[in-house]
């Protein structure tokens, strides 16, 4: 009888481990990219999800453009945009730390904001965001930031 109930102990500790390894993998931070392949100049609808319990902060370039045909438009973007080059990711010159307006934004638990954007460059890509967990409207957009948490998309194509 006594080893019955060490081993439904231990099978009650162990689903209760699961169960919270499981709700601690659901509530995250996601970037969510709808398409696998997008040509040059194509609208690509990046959204950054808040799946965690509290808020998380994001400088987000305000001064962000793309181009549109023979025009650019505005695309103010968390992300910082990386190219696949013989398999080494580089950044492309755009992003947060590029310029000097950027701000800090804060996604509430729950929400998710969507970030539009369009690229001229070919190749395998990917988007990066550095984040904070909490509010934090005094973050440091311009400059080394502490405390940052790296979250990066799956790969598309452009091109």
């Amino acid at each position: 009888m006594a080893y019955t109930s060490t081993v439904l102990s231990t099978s009650i500790k162990w689903v209760l481990a699961l169960l919270l390894l499981a709700s601690s993998l659901s509530a995250q931070v996601r970037i969510i990219i709808p398409k696998r392949h997008y040509q040059p100049q194509e609208q690509i609808p990046a959204k950054l999800e808040n799946q965690t319990s509290q808020p998380i902060t994001v400088c987000v370039q305000l001064g962000q453009s793309s181009p549109k045909g023979d025009t650019i438009e505005s695309t103010p973007s968390p992300f910082f945009v990386e190219r696949n080059d013989n398999g080494k990711w580089s950044v492309l010159l755009n992003g947060p730390d590029i310029g000097r307006n950027s701000q800090p934004v804060e996604v509430d638990s729950g929400k998710s904001l969507e970030f539009p954007f369009r690229l001229n460059d070919e190749g395998t890509m990917r988007l990066r965001l550095d984040y904070w967990i909490g509010s934090r409207p005094d973050a440091r957009c311009n400059g080394p930031a502490k405390g940052t948490k790296h979250l990066s998309s799956e790969t598309f194509i452009s091109g």
